[in-house]
């Protein structure tokens, strides 16, 4: 019994070394010293008054991003996960956009337009689906 919770134990402390776990704190989630402040559904990380990253879609990303940046570990993975992050925003917003097209065309009995505008919308959300995807596979490796 003893071995199982001296390596229970180990297991657990690896872990905890891997990730900062955030605080919240009046302006936001603190992270180390990494800030995450909500702007509606974007975060922004920060340290101490300078910005990092702006414009994050994606909470674990924001937390990911955050992380890091408290361990002081800086890598190009990083920026991919950015990036990953963004490509993610630009289609779920597509998405909406076009969802609510869709919707007005077809109150306005324009159903060739709003035909258009659903096949339009499910490229956007499948776009988004995969980018959401692709950003959960770069944290998680």
């Amino acid at each position: 019994m003893t071995k199982i919770y001296q390596r229970l134990d180990s297991i657990v402390k690896n872990e905890l070394t891997k990730n900062i776990i955030p605080v919240k704190t009046q302006e936001g989630i603190l992270v180390g010293d990494i800030l995450i402040v909500s702007d509606g559904y974007i975060k922004h990380l920060y340290h101490g008054n300078e910005a990092i990253y702006q414009n994050i879609n994606l909470n674990v990303v924001a937390v990911k991003l955050a992380n890091l940046l408290a361990r002081n570990i800086k890598t190009v993975r990083m920026d991919e996960i950015w990036r990953a992050d963004q490509e993610y925003g630009k289609w779920f917003a597509d998405s909406q956009i076009l969802r609510s097209q869709h919707k007005k065309s077809l109150n306005n009995h324009d159903f060739d337009k709003a035909d258009m505008q659903w096949a339009r919308y499910c490229e956007s959300r499948d776009r988004a689906i995969i980018a959401k995807r692709y950003a959960e596979t770069l944290i998680s490796i």
